[in-house]
Parts: structure tokens; sequence; C-alpha cells
């Protein structure tokens, strides 16, 4: 195997760079805002909790947002390894993407019946995380390609603070969209929602479009799914960096079964109303803004695997204040309006962690593969870690059977093991091995 190092010149002229830094940035920061007016640990798990009373289909929110985007992407990195250029995929998925997104809103403009939002959701949900995961590899490789190594972690910085800016303002529109300020019955509110985000998504998908992507390495040869997959493996086993890569994100993602019953938990035992997701989503927003230069400035400056050690340890943290809550709560018999807001430092310390998940995690996975096969690594990583996230939608089930401490009990010791993983996980740049 073969790497660039770090001390190479990158092949773009600063003024390209400079260029596609700013679309990226814009890009990150629409997209943001976006995701912060439907967020899935929030809003959409709210909605979908409205619809029905199944612990299951509450639960398969969150998974099925990030498995949906991560596990098709071994499916097309075959096809991608023999295309110079990626951005002509990501425009075809995204114009998928946005149709989806589009025809969601309008439903729930248009339907009230609960059963029916509640199968149209899930079905055009479903289509939208797949056709933004088909997008996955495209996007890392532009980026790859247009951002040097050691300003990535800049350049996902400032997407989230910009974004988290624009995501503050995202709160005050879903307190107001879901408690009647803006005068809107059930469903219609979530409606808006729904509609201001497919907007913004439009512009977003139009932004990165416009970076001037340069001709990229290829594989000539065809190479079909199943002998890509006996290729991804062989790298997996012969590349420690990268099993090791593999190993810390699977157990740091399945603790993730935890995220989206914060909000369940906040509702069910401490008695929060609906005003309060926008608290919780204002509180997660401005702790990610206040954090995310210090993140991009720790991996610019010393790495990825630091912000990968940093973000295990801190979710190691978080998981320990939303068990310890729920067993101080249910053991006291504790009750009063304030409740709701000890559930504030949780979502305040998930958003802090949130840019370090990005910056960290597919930064460091870009810094061990070599350009030629960046596609495969990414492609059999993201659908490895997809297939990880689909099994966090276990979750409901596991709350209907030990709680919400037997859940997140569970999370805490996959933290831990992702701890573990992350400390023997050698630093790129100091193996010579960063990937431009």
């Amino acid at each position: 195997m073969t790497h660039q190092s770090a001390a190479e010149t990158f092949p773009l002229g600063q003024r390209k760079v400079r260029r596609s830094f700013a679309l990226g940035v814009l890009n990150g920061a629409l997209f943001q805002f976006s995701r912060a007016l439907v967020d899935p640990a929030l809003v959409l798990t709210w909605f979908v909790s409205e619809l029905t009373q199944s612990s299951f289909l509450i639960g398969l929110v969150v998974p099925l947002t990030k498995g949906g985007w991560f596990l098709p992407q071994m499916f097309v990195s075959g096809y991608l390894q023999r295309r110079p250029r990626k951005l002509p995929f990501y425009v075809a998925t995204g114009a998928v993407r946005l149709a989806c997104w589009a025809m969601l809103a309008g439903l729930t403009w248009l339907v009230s019946d609960r059963d029916t939002l509640l199968v149209a959701f899930f079905v055009l949900y479903s289509l939208v995380q797949v056709t933004a995961g088909l997008a996955g590899i495209p996007f890392f490789d532009v980026v790859a390609k247009t951002i040097p190594a050691t300003r990535r972690g800049s350049l996902f910085a400032w997407r989230q603070l910009l974004g988290g800016l624009l995501s503050i303002a995202a709160g005050w529109i879903v307190k107001q969209a879901l408690n009647g300020g803006l005068g809107l019955p059930f469903p219609r509110g979530y409606a808006f929602l729904l509609t201001v985000s497919t907007g913004v998504i439009a512009l977003a998908l139009i932004s990165f479009a416009l970076i001037p992507e340069p001709k990229g390495a290829v594989v000539e040869e065809r190479v079909r799914l199943g002998r890509q997959i006996r290729r991804a493996w062989s790298l997996a086993n012969h590349d420690i960096s990268f099993r090791l890569y593999l190993a810390a994100r699977v157990a740091l993602l399945f603790g993730g079964i935890a995220v989206p019953f914060y909000t369940v938990l906040a509702k069910e035992v401490l008695g929060a109303g609906v005003e309060m997701v926008g608290v919780y989503l204002i509180a997660t927003q401005t702790a990610a803004l206040a954090t995310n230069l210090l993140w991009g400035r720790l991996s610019d400056r010393h790495g990825n695997r630091s912000v990968l050690r940093l973000t295990t340890a801190g979710k190691i943290v978080t998981t320990a204040l939303a068990l310890g809550l729920s067993v101080l709560v249910r053991s006291a018999g504790l009750g009063g309006w304030w409740l709701p807001y000890l559930m504030v430092p949780v979502f305040a310390l998930e958003g802090a962690l949130r840019p370090a998940g990005i910056i960290g995690g597919s930064n460091l996975l870009l810094e061990i593969a070599p350009p030629v096969e960046r596609p495969v690594y990414l492609g059999f990583a993201n659908t490895v870690l997809g297939l990880t996230l689909l099994a966090t939608s276990t979750g409901g089930l596991i709350v209907g059977h030990l709680g919400f401490e037997g859940l997140f009990a569970l999370a805490l010791v996959c933290h831990s093991l992702a701890f573990v993983f992350s400390t023997r996980l050698r630093e790129p740049r100091k193996e010579g091995l960063v990937s431009l």
C-alpha cells in the first residue's frame, strides 16, 4: 500500500482551494441549518411519537438517519472508482433526495391521517437517507481532492460553526412552529419545518455542485461487488490502522443507541412538553457552536486520532449523566416543573461532541486511505458503520425489556470499548501516512 506524504505539494492552486473551501463551508452551513429544522433526534423523533406509540418505530428514526446514509456506499464504490470526477453522481442523487423531501413536506401539509403520515414518512425518509448515502463517497472524494489534509479540520469546523449560528435561529423557528406561535395545528407545524428545510437543502446542493473538481486517479478495471467486498476485507485484514479505526467507530456508533431515547426519557420520565424541544435544540446547537473551532484546530494541529479519543471520552460522560439522571429520578420519585431542565446538560454535551464526530471520523479515514483506494475504503467502512447503525434500531426493544437504565448501561460499555480502540490507533501524520 502506498500513501502520500503530508509534505508533498497539494495539486490544486491556492485560488481553487480557497473557492472550494468557501463553497464547502456554505454547503455544510446550509445542510446544518436544514438538519436543525428537522433534527432527527428531536423534531423527527417527536413527530413520529405523535403518530405512533411503538417504541420500535420511535427508536428507528435516528438509526435510519445514519444507517441509511452509511449503508449503500459499498455498492457504488466500484462504479465510482472508474470515474475521474464524482460530482455528476452527487448532483444526480441530490436531485432525487430533494424530490423526496418535497413530497414529504407536501403530504404533511395535505394529509391529516396519522397512519398514512407514518407510512409516508418512513418510505420517503428512507429514500432520502439512501440517496444521501449514495452521495457520501462523491462528497468525501471531492473534499479530499480540493482541500489539503491540514485544512480539512478547519473546513468542517467552519461548516459546523456557521451552521450552528443558523441552527440557533432554527431552534427558535422550531419552537414557534410546534408551540403554536405560528398558529399551525398538528401536523401543519411539522409541514412548515419540512418545507423550509427542503428549500435550504436545494441551496446546499447547488453550492457543492459549483466546486471546481479536478480529475482524480481511477481504477480502469471493472470490479464487481463481490470482488470489491473481498478486496475491502483484505485491506481491513492487512491495514491495522484501518482495522482499529473500524473497531473504534463501530463501538462508538453502536453506543449511539441511547441518543434518541434522551428525548423520550425527558418526555416520559421527566415530564417534558413539546415546548422543551426548542430548548433542547438550542442547548445542543449552542454547545456545538462554542466548540466547533476548537475541534477544528485540534484536528489541524494534532491530528484526528486525538479528536476521536476525546469524542469517545466525552460520550462516556454523556451516557453516564443520562443513566445517573434516570436512576435518580425513578428511585427518588422526584417531580416538578424543573425536572425537564435537568436534561439540558446532557443535550449540551451531546451537542459539543457532535462537531467532533463530523470532523474527526471521516477525516481520519481520508488520511488512512490511499487516494486510488479511497472509494473502497470509504465504501466498506461506511457500509459496516451503516449496518451497525441499523442494528441500533433495537433500542426500542431494549428499552421495552430493560428500561432506560439497561439501554444507557449498554451504551456506556460500547463507548468505553471505543475509547480503548482509539488509544491503540496510530496517528497517520506521525507515521507519514497522510493521504492528500
